[in-house]
C-alpha cells in the first residue's frame, strides 16, 4: 500500500490500485472517495473504481445531513450499514444507492492530522459485514490515504488558482482587445468555461426607461455564435432581481424555482436547466444588469465558483459600461449627423423661408392662437388652403415651446409612396426588406425631445394610420422588421388642406386618429382674406429673392402693391412668392417689374364681368394720363410711368401710341 501510494500522483489510478489490493483481504464490490465541500457543505463522490455500478458515476452529492458520509465525517467514526434496506436514516440517500443497486456499505473516516477531509466508503451488491479486524484495518488503511489526498487536493488546489488566474488574465485580453461584442462575448464563454463548468450564459442589461432587463447577448457552450434574441422581462419576483437588489450573487436550482414568483423568467432558461447563478454587473455608477451562467447538471456551484464568477462580472461590468458609453456615442453621433443632413436638405430646398410676416386682424388671431397652444405639449391640428404657410406655423409653434432647442423634423406624407412611408416614419432593421442592407432611424425617433410635422396627413394610407395612433397615444412604436419596443417623446403637429371631417364620414380616414389630432385646431387664413399683408409680404419677398440673386431693387411701385391686392390668389402665399421671385430676376432696373400678366392687368380699369364687355379707351386713357402725370413725364426709370403701372417701358410705348398719348404731361 505504501509503495502504491508513493507511486501515483493523481487520486483516480491510486484508489484503483489501492481497491484491487483491498480486496485480497476485504470482501467488497466498489470503493469510493466522498470528499466534504466548504462551498456547499456537502458530500462529493469524486472518483469510484472501475468496477461501480452503472448508475453510480463521479460528480454524484449529498448534503452533509442527508449523506452517511456526512455522518461519518462528522462524527470522524466508521459506520456499516449491512442492509440498506431497513435503513431509515438518510432516506434520499438511501433511495439513490438501492436504484443503483446496492444492498450494503462501509465507510470510514478520511482525515489527515486535523483535516478532516471526508470518508473512504465500500459498497457491495450483496450482504457485506466486516469484522471488527478488517473494519481496523480499513480505518489504517484510509488513514495513509488520506496523506496522499490532501497532498492530491493541495497540488489540485495551487493548479486550480493557476488556472483561475491563467482565465482571469484572458478575459482581460479579451476585453481589452477589439473584439467585435460577439467575438467578446463567445471569447469570455470559452475562457469561463475552462475552470467553471456551464451550458448557457447570459447578459442582461437593465432599460433605464422601462426598469425591464433586456438580453443583449447569449451564448451556448460549444457553440460558434451569439443569439441576441430581443427580448426582455420584468426583473421583480425572479433571480436577478434579487441579485440586483442585494449586490450578491444568487444561486439557483432547478427544486427551488419555485419562491421565484416571475414566470417570465422561466424563459431564459436553457432547456434541461437544473442549475443556475445570478450575477449582478456592478460599477461605480450602478448596476448594469445580470451575467446568467446556467447548467443542465445538478453540479452544485461552489464558494470558489460564485467567487470567481463576481470576479469576471467585475471586469465585464466595466466593459459593459465603456460599450454602453461608446454606443451611446456613436448613436449621438449618427443621430447628429443624420440631423445635419435632414436640415441641410432643409435649408437647400427653402421650406423655411424666414419669419411670419403679417400685421393685420387676421394674421394677429393665428399668432394669438400658435402663443397659446405652444407653452403647451398638446397636439396641434393646422388647416388652410394650398400654400397658406402652415408649415410655417408648424415652426412658429415649435420655435416657441419649450423643445425649440431639439429637432424640428418634417415628413410630407403626400410626397413618400405609402410603401415606404411606416419605414420613413419609424425605421426600419437590417433585412426587413428588399433594400433594406443596413438599421435605419425613422423620423419619429430622430423628433425625440423635438417636434415632429406630419404635412399633407390626409394623404396617409388607412393601412397605416392605427400604427400612428399607437406612436401618438403610447409614445412607443417598432421598426419594421424589429419586434424591440422603441419610446420617444415627440409632440406632434400635423397639416392638411382636406376635410378630414368630411373623410371620416366617408370612411376614408379614421375616426380615432381624427379625434386624436383635433386637440387644438389652428385655421391659417387664406392671403385673399389678409389683403393688407401683401405689401409687407412682397417687399419681405423682393428682398430675399434680391439678395439670392444678387439683384438690386430699391421699391415697389405703389400701383403694382394695389394690383397685388386686388389679385385674388388661389395660391396663396406660395403663387405670391413665386410671382416675387420670377419679377426679381426679370426686372432690370431698381423698381420691381411684376413679371404676371394676370397681376399687371389688374393696374388697368377691368372690364365689367359678363358676356362681350369692354373696356373703355377713355377709362384706359385717364389711367396712363394718371401715371405719366404722376412721373412728370416720364416713362421708364425706376420712377417712371411703366413702373407705376407696372408694365414694361416697350408695353407703355405701345398704348400711348395706340392712344395718341405724348409726354407733354412732364
Amino acid at each position: 500500500m505504501s509503495r502504491l501510494i508513493a507511486g501515483h500522483d493523481d487520486i483516480a489510478s491510486l484508489l484503483s490500485g489501492v481497491a484491487e489490493s483491498l480486496q485480497r483481504i476485504v470482501a467488497f464490490d466498489f470503493a469510493a472517495l466522498i470528499l466534504h465541500d466548504r462551498g456547499t457543505n456537502s458530500m462529493r463522490f469524486h472518483v469510484l473504481n472501475a468496477s461501480e455500478p452503472a448508475n453510480l458515476r463521479p460528480g454524484g452529492w449529498f448534503r452533509v445531513d442527508q449523506d452517511p458520509a456526512g455522518w461519518v465525517w462528522t462524527h470522524q467514526q466508521p459506520l456499516v450499514v449491512s442492509q440498506l434496506e431497513g435503513e431509515s436514516r438518510w432516506p434520499e440517500f438511501m433511495e439513490w444507492a438501492r436504484a443503483a443497486g446496492l444492498y450494503s456499505l462501509a465507510l470510514v473516516p478520511l482525515t489527515a492530522g486535523k483535516n478532516r477531509l471526508g470518508a473512504f466508503g465500500f459498497g457491495c451488491v450483496a450482504p457485506f459485514a466486516p469484522s471488527h479486524e478488517e473494519l481496523a484495518f480499513l480505518e489504517r488503511v484510509a488513514s495513509e490515504f488520506a496523506v496522499a489526498v490532501e497532498a492530491f487536493l493541495a497540488k489540485q488546489q495551487v493548479v486550480h488558482e493557476r488556472d483561475r488566474i491563467l482565465t482571469l488574465f484572458e478575459i482581460t485580453n479579451a476585453l481589452v482587445s477589439k473584439l467585435s461584442p460577439d467575438d467578446l462575448f463567445s471569447a469570455i464563454s470559452e475562457q469561463l468555461s475552462k475552470i467553471i463548468r456551464h451550458d448557457s450564459i447570459i447578459l442582461m442589461l437593465r432599460n433605464k426607461e422601462t426598469g425591464e432587463l433586456d438580453l443583449e447577448a447569449h451564448h451556448l457552450t460549444g457553440t460558434a455564435g451569439v443569439s441576441h434574441e430581443e427580448e426582455s422581462f420584468d426583473p421583480e419576483g425572479s433571480p436577478s432581481g434579487e441579485a440586483l437588489a442585494s449586490a450578491k450573487p444568487v444561486v439557483i436550482y432547478k427544486s427551488g424555482l419555485e419562491r421565484f414568483p416571475s414566470s417570465e423568467y422561466r424563459k431564459f432558461l436553457p432547456q434541461g436547466f437544473q442549475t443556475g447563478c445570478s450575477v449582478p454587473l456592478i460599477t461605480s455608477n450602478g448596476a448594469l444588469g445580470t451575467l446568467e451562467v446556467a447548467r443542465t447538471t445538478d453540479e452544485l456551484w461552489t464558494e470558489d465558483d460564485v467567487a470567481l464568477l463576481l470576479q469576471v462580472a467585475r471586469q465585464i461590468a466595466v466593459a459593459v459600461e465603456n460599450a454602453l458609453s461608446w454606443r451611446e456615442l456613436k448613436e449621438m453621433k449618427d443621430r447628429l449627423a443624420t440631423e445635419r443632413l435632414y436640415l441641410e436638405d432643409e435649408i437647400r430646398l427653402e421650406h423655411n423661408v424666414g419669419n411670419m410676416v403679417g400685421q393685420g386682424p387676421a394674421f394677429e388671431s393665428l399668432l394669438k392662437s400658435i402663443q397659446t397652444v405652444a407653452a403647451t405639449d398638446a397636439t396641434v391640428l393646422i388647416l388652410g388652403e394650398t400654400g397658406t404657410g402652415k408649415e410655417l406655423v408648424a415652426r412658429a409653434v415649435h420655435d416657441l415651446s419649450g423643445r425649440s432647442k431639439a429637432t424640428f423634423v418634417k415628413v410630407n406624407c403626400a410626397a413618400i409612396p405609402g410603401s415606404l412611408l411606416e419605414s420613413e416614419l419609424f425605421g426600419h432593421e437590417r433585412g426587413a426588406f428588399t433594400g433594406a442592407i443596413g438599421q435605419r432611424i425613422g423620423r419619429f425617433e430622430l423628433a425625440n425631445k423635438g417636434t415632429l410635422f406630419l404635412d399633407e396627413i390626409g394623404e396617409m394610407p388607412l393601412e397605416l394610420q392605427p400604427k400612428l395612433l399607437r406612436a401618438i397615444q403610447d409614445q412607443e412604436f417598432e421598426r419594421v422588421g424589429g419586434s424591440r419596443t422603441i419610446r420617444t417623446d415627440a409632440r406632434l403637429v400635423a397639416a392638411t388642406n382636406r376635410d378630414l371631417k368630411a373623410m371620416v364620414e366617408e370612411n376614408r380616414f379614421r375616426a380615432d386618429l381624427y379625434y386624436r389630432l383635433h386637440v387644438f385646431p389652428i385655421s391659417v387664413p387664406p392671403l385673399r382674406e389678409r389683403p393688407e399683408d401683401i405689401p409687407l409680404l412682397a417687399r419681405f419677398f423682393v428682398q430675399h429673392s434680391a439678395q439670392r440673386m444678387n439683384r438690386r431693387i430699391e421699391t415697389i411701385p405703389s400701383a403694382a402693391l394695389e394690383a397685388l391686392k386686388r389679385y385674388d390668389w388661389p395660391g396663396n402665399i406660395r403663387e405670391l412668392q413665386n410671382i416675387i421671385e420670377r419679377s426679381v430676376s426679370s426686372t432690370a432696373g431698381s423698381a420691381l417689374t411684376v413679371a404676371m400678366p394676370e397681376v399687371v392687368s389688374e393696374t388697368l380699369p377691368q372690364a365689367p364681368r359678363g358676356k362681350g364687355a369692354k373696356v373703355s379707351e377713355a377709362d384706359e386713357r385717364e389711367a396712363l394720363v394718371r401715371a405719366l402725370k404722376q412721373a412728370h413725364g416720364i416713362v421708364g426709370g425706376p420712377n417712371g410711368a411703366a413702373a407705376r403701372l407696372g408694365l414694361k417701358r416697350t408695353t407703355l410705348h405701345s398704348r400711348m401710341q395706340k392712344l395718341n398719348i405724348s409726354r407733354q404731361y412732364g
